[in-house]
């Protein structure tokens, strides 16, 4: 759910377009960090820096001036040097031509050059304008979307005894991480679709959900001696979740939330129907159709098998991502065994609200880099944002308790007491830790996650301000790595 690692639309945009002190650094330039010295470095460096800028201007050939004033009124929108070089080439100004014609090394150096220097484009001076991000609206469906696995094999595993039940908590869990680790791989290979390492990983998905959905039953027996149906049911239940879950990420992944509603359509409809008519056999026909019809709508839209081969060498370097959803999915089972599932509801309903958040945030973290010219002007941009992201989601969340306090609605789904507080927060931690883990703090944020899941199946803990507290906690924490990581500028990328 949250904090799935996707990157921002459109990609990220070159470091170069964080532009420190009025000039892009040369380490940005190169794709290292840039270095922050623009601000504190003394004036006699900058008075270098500013006169070897200036006469980059004397060392373009008198040819090449030409092209330049023919280019100014392009050159006061560019933001960097392969845009001039776009401008060159669409002119007919090639390597050969500028290297016989106009006395250069070709068509980069004739574009570093015009853009280097102080002249008639003045494009190291003047901002990018650019409109304001519009909010990605269409991303709040993903949070239903993601309900239509969980959902459908609840209502199954709810006719199938306990066993049936711990197997379905055991596979709701293990999807939570195995769709990151899925989302990983797909943006593995952004410019294609990997389709036998997609095809892998929802199969063995599906394997791990058949195996732990069949211990999870057997372990609820207690001391008991389990039967076999038990068993058979955990295994049945596990696997169909684990699938269809991973599918349900697949195709989420692509792009394709509407092949994603029509293929649960008749998982959910024939789980209605159990779940109104109790039959096991229905209830076993249910399963096959939760496994089967998302399944083959992951193998249709997979078919392009990609360049990254099947193996368990292309998932591994995304597991990273997966123990970071097994973390969360800790946190969020134990703190709906202290709060009841249905006061956590609105935070699974939210989560297409909450990567909506995570996605315009960054988005206008990338408008604040293009339009600020040093690096101070940059961070008094964009340190704003992400809080105020984070607080937007927080009140969205409280304003869902506050109506759902006031609806009449049966009492067993009556959201706990302390729910105006405990959402809200609980919801800006997991939206501050989604943008983190987008920014390769995966390892950190598991720690904290897990340490937090500590906290709270602790018998010490007591039921009402402990657990207000300790959220509140893991929010501050969360809120200060979000304002250290916007001290670095590839945090605006």
């Amino acid at each position: 759910m949250s904090g799935q690692a996707l990157p921002p639309p459109g990609g990220y945009p070159d470091l170069q377009r964080v532009r420190i002190g009025g000039t892009p650094g040369a380490a940005a330039l190169s794709g290292q960090r840039p270095a922050a010295q623009p601000e504190t470095a003394p004036a006699s460096r900058r008075a270098v820096s500013d006169l070897w800028a200036d006469r980059a201007a004397d060392d373009l050939p008198e040819r090449l001036r030409e092209i330049d004033l023919t280019l100014a009124p392009e050159r006061e929108r560019v933001v960097d040097l392969e845009e001039i070089a776009a401008y060159l080439e669409s002119d007919g100004l090639g390597d050969e031509v500028l290297r016989d014609r106009y006395g250069t090394d070709g068509l980069f150096d004739a574009a570093g050059r015009l853009y280097r220097q102080r002249g008639t484009g003045r494009a190291l001076h003047r901002p990018v304008r650019t409109s304001a991000p519009a909010f990605p609206w269409r991303t709040l469906l993903r949070g239903p979307l993601y309900l239509l696995p969980g959902l459908s094999g609840l209502l199954v595993a709810r006719e199938l005894g306990s066993g049936a039940g711990a197997a379905f908590a055991f596979a709701a869990a293990f999807g939570w991480g195995w769709t990151m680790l899925i989302a990983g791989v797909r943006h593995a290979e952004p410019r294609s679709v990997p389709g036998r390492a997609l095809r892998l990983a929802t199969l063995l998905g599906g394997v791990t959900g058949v195996i732990g959905g069949a211990l999870a039953a057997a372990l609820s027996a207690g001391p008991e001696l389990p039967g076999p149906g038990v068993i058979a049911s955990g295994a049945a239940v596990g696997g169909a979740v684990a699938l269809s879950t991973g599918a349900a990420g697949v195709l989420l992944a692509l792009g394709r939330p509407g092949l994603l509603a029509g293929a649960f359509a008749s998982p959910l409809l024939a789980a209605g129907i159990v779940s109104g008519g109790p039959s096991r056999t229905g209830a076993l026909l249910a399963l096959l159709l939760l496994a089967l019809v998302p399944l083959l709508a992951v193998l249709s839209v997979t078919r392009a098998p990609g360049t990254l081969p099947a193996t368990w060498g292309t998932l591994r370097p995304h597991l990273r991502h997966a123990a970071y959803g097994w973390s969360l999915a800790l946190t969020f089972v134990l703190l709906s065994g202290r709060l009841g599932a249905w006061t956590l509801l609105p935070l699974v309903v939210g989560a297409g609200l909450l990567e909506a958040g995570v996605w315009h945030a960054q988005e206008r973290l990338q408008h604040a880099a293009r339009r600020s010219q040093s690096l101070r002007s940059l961070r008094l941009a964009g340190g704003p944002v992400l809080p105020l992201a984070a607080a937007t989601y927080a009140l969205v969340l409280a304003g869902w308790v506050f109506l759902a306090g006031e609806v009449p609605i049966p009492a067993w789904t009556q959201p706990h007491p302390d729910a105006w507080m405990l959402v809200p927060t609980y919801g800006a931690a997991t939206l501050l830790s989604a943008w983190l883990a987008n920014h390769g703090q995966t390892a950190l944020l598991t720690g904290l996650w897990l340490l937090l899941a500590a906290l709270l199946a602790s018998p010490l803990a007591a039921p009402s301000t402990p657990l207000a507290v300790t959220l509140l906690a893991a929010c501050a924490a969360l809120t200060a790595l979000s304002l250290r990581a916007l001290l670095d500028p590839r945090s605006y990328r």
